[in-house]
Order: C-alpha cells, then structure tokens, then sequence
C-alpha cells in the first residue's frame, strides 16, 4: 500500500498559508517568469493566482515574487530570493517529512498487519 501526505502550513486559526499549490504556482512563476502564464499552466485564473500569492506572502511577512509592470518589452515575475530559499526549503521539509511519515506507517500501522 502507498500512502500520500500532504503537508501544509497554516497560521493560527487554520487558514492555509502554504503548500503544494502555492509551491506548484511559485515553481511555474520561476520557469514562465509570469503569474499570468504560471496561472494559464495551471488552469486558474490570474485573479486567483494572485490572492494565493498575495495571501501567501502577507501571512508569511515577506514577498516571494518581484512583480514587474508591463511596458515596452512587458511585465512579469520573478523569486524573490528569500522566496526562492523558501520555496527550496519547504521543498526540502516536505520531501524529509514524506519519507520519515512512510517509515512510521510501516513500523505502526504496517508491522505484522496486511493492509
């Protein structure tokens, strides 16, 4: 049996603040160098693109993404580098805590059972 964790960061009265959509839109922002191409990737719309990422970034305290205005040559985004370093680190977590949550499923829920 496989199991799945989904690992989200939430602020004190359970709101999500964080997790793997925001890291997916962050990602796309970082390839696309746009929120409106990232949100197009993921099939949301820009408006909700950017209450996730506005959300994400007043909840946190900090900007995850440089905006840049249109013009001449056009807009777009890019990390911030605290938002690239937290990005890479909530990666790293997530990863970390998936495999310490799949040796603690074996060991209880596993050990001399057949799910």
């Amino acid at each position: 049996m496989k199991i799945s964790m989904s690992l989200r960061l939430c602020n004190e009265e359970g709101e999500k603040i964080f997790g793997k959509g925001v890291a997916q839109l962050l990602r796309l922002i970082d390839k696309e160098g746009s929120l409106n191409a990232a949100a197009k990737k993921m099939g949301i719309a820009y408006s909700k693109a950017w209450k996730i990422l506005h959300n994400a970034e007043e909840q946190l305290g900090f900007e995850l993404v440089e905006k840049q205005s249109g013009g001449k040559n056009g807009g777009g985004s890019v990390l911030t580098p605290r938002g690239r370093s937290f990005l890479e680190k909530y990666e790293a977590f997530d990863r970390e805590s998936g495999l310490i949550v799949e040796e603690l499923f074996k060991k209880i829920l596993v050990k001399g059972d057949q799910l």
